[in-house]
Parts: C-alpha cells; sequence; structure tokens
C-alpha cells in the first residue's frame, strides 16, 4: 500500500498531469519513466486541503519541470522559425551565374535593345509583320534570360513556404488544407504541448505569491512523534527490565545471605555441641580418676 510522498509514485500524476505519457511514441518523446501512477495515492493527495497540499514541493517541482519543457520546446520553435527563413532567403537569392552565362545574358540584353528599337520603328512605318517577327525574336531572347536565370532545384528547399506551430513547435506548410491543419491540431504533440503550456499556466497562478515549503514533510513530522513515542516505551520497557533484575537480583543476595548465615549458624551449633560433649568427657574421666 503506497502513499503519495513515496518515492516511487509520480509527484505530476497527483497533480493532474503525465508529462511522460502526453509524447510518448512521437518526436517529442520524453522517454522511459520508472514512477508509478498511482490512483489510491492520488486519492489521498486529492482529499488534502490545498492548505495541506502547500506543505509539500509537488506543485513547485511540477512547475520547474514543465517550465523546461516548454523552454525546450521554445529552442526548438525558434530553430524552425531560422530554418524557414533561411530557406525563403535561398529561394529568392539570384542564382550565380558563371563567366560563359554572364557573357551571353550580356548579349541578350544587348539584342533585346535593339531589337526592340528596330520592333518600333517598323510599327511606325506601318510595316506590321515586321514589328511582329521582331517581337517574336524579343520574346524568345526573353525567356532564353529566363532560362540561364534560373536556379537548379535544391534538393534542401521544399517547393512549398514552411511555417512553424507557435505551440508545438511542428512544421507546416501555408499551403496546408483545412483537413491537414485539422489533423495537426488534432494530434498527439500539438494537443500534448498545448496541455503542457496550459497546465503550467493555472498552476502558476496557482502558487503565485507562495514560498516553497521546506523540510520536514508532515507525514515524516507524524512519523517523527510516532518515533519518539516509540523510543518513550522502549526506554521504559528496558528501565521496567532493569528494575526487575535489580529486584531478583537483590531478592537472590537476600537468599544467598540467608543461606550464609543459616550454615555458619548450624556451624557454631554443631561446634557447641561438640565442645559441650568433649567437656562431658573430660569431666567423667577426671571423676573416675578421684
Amino acid at each position: 500500500q503506497r502513499h503519495f510522498w513515496d518515492e516511487d509514485v509520480c509527484k505530476h500524476f497527483l497533480l493532474g498531469i503525465r508529462p511522460y505519457e502526453l509524447f510518448k511514441n512521437t518526436k517529442s518523446d520524453l522517454g522511459e519513466y520508472d514512477k508509478l501512477y498511482d490512483l489510491r495515492a492520488k486519492s489521498e493527495w486529492d482529499a488534502l486541503s490545498q492548505e495541506d497540499k502547500d506543505k509539500y514541493p509537488y506543485q513547485w517541482d511540477t512547475l520547474d519541470f514543465l517550465k523546461k519543457l516548454i523552454e525546450e520546446c521554445d529552442r526548438k520553435i525558434q530553430r524552425g522559425k531560422e530554418r524557414c527563413a533561411a530557406d525563403e532567403r535561398l529561394k529568392n537569392e539570384p542564382k550565380k551565374l558563371n563567366e560563359d552565362e554572364a557573357k551571353r545574358l550580356g548579349q541578350i540584353q544587348d539584342e533585346i535593345g535593339k531589337l526592340g528599337k528596330e520592333a518600333e520603328e517598323a510599327g511606325e512605318n506601318g510595316d506590321i509583320e515586321k514589328a511582329k517577327m521582331l517581337a517574336t525574336k524579343v520574346e524568345g531572347l526573353k525567356a532564353e534570360s529566363e532560362q540561364i536565370m534560373k536556379k537548379p532545384e535544391d534538393p534542401r528547399l521544399n517547393s512549398r513556404q514552411l511555417m512553424v506551430c507557435e505551440v508545438s513547435g511542428v512544421l507546416m506548410s501555408t499551403t496546408d488544407s483545412e483537413s491537414r491543419l485539422k489533423s495537426l491540431y488534432a494530434g498527439k504533440q500539438y494537443q500534448g504541448w498545448k496541455k503542457v503550456r496550459d497546465f503550467h499556466a493555472e498552476l502558476s497562478k496557482l502558487v503565485e505569491g507562495k514560498s516553497r515549503p521546506r523540510r520536514p514533510w508532515p507525514h515524516e513530522d507524524r512519523k517523527g512523534s510516532r518515533d519518539r513515542d516509540r523510543d518513550r516505551d522502549r526506554d521504559r520497557r528496558r528501565r521496567d527490565r532493569s528494575r526487575s533484575r535489580d529486584r531478583r537480583r537483590d531478592r537472590d543476595d537476600r537468599r544467598r545471605r540467608d543461606r550464609s548465615r543459616d550454615r555458619d549458624s548450624r556451624r557454631r551449633d554443631r561446634s557447641r555441641d561438640r565442645d559441650r560433649r568433649r567437656r562431658r568427657r573430660d569431666d567423667s574421666r577426671d571423676r573416675r580418676r578421684y
């Protein structure tokens, strides 16, 4: 039977959140977790008043843990934004021309300028066919110019414009369909990070203005009181046993002294009896002699 303060009980679960389960089997997976989600321990915690809960550090510990997760996610979001910005710069960056391409591009621009003037003159002279022919040549040169300026496909760049989800850090496209966006917002990562951020905000308000408690925790204080009572009982029993041994020892000593006195008395009585018999024998011999 576990209590909410036991080391192997998950303290985040007591407060109503399981961060390791929120992101399991996603790119945000937090790894293995060895604490237990004990329902009896949670019921025991829920039965406490808020004042008693504030005597334990679990709310502050969970707040610190969630803050760390959010900070890591925010760094991921910032990296995603930087990546999107870098991709856009690469897409919009003009192609670097080699010597031949730069030379041909210069020739095309000169030809376009020359043909443009000729087409204008032909139009003014009423030579419509010639003007159309020259305009067609200009369009061809412009197409060649665009082909020279066209950058080769870069596999590192996405043809779609990317953006970063401000809650989960997941990359998404500005052209994603409504169903695709709904799927993203209903997904495990988005829902998990939203839960973490919302729970952190609620918990911050709950402990605002309160000080993190210090040991001993209430259950340790009660345990200490029980230990002191147990120690006093043990000392009392030890003293009782000691007094009982002393009484037995005194009783045994009295018995030994009584037995010793009895032996001494019997020896003295025997000695007196011998003396009396000896005196009687001596008296009897003396009477016979006279």
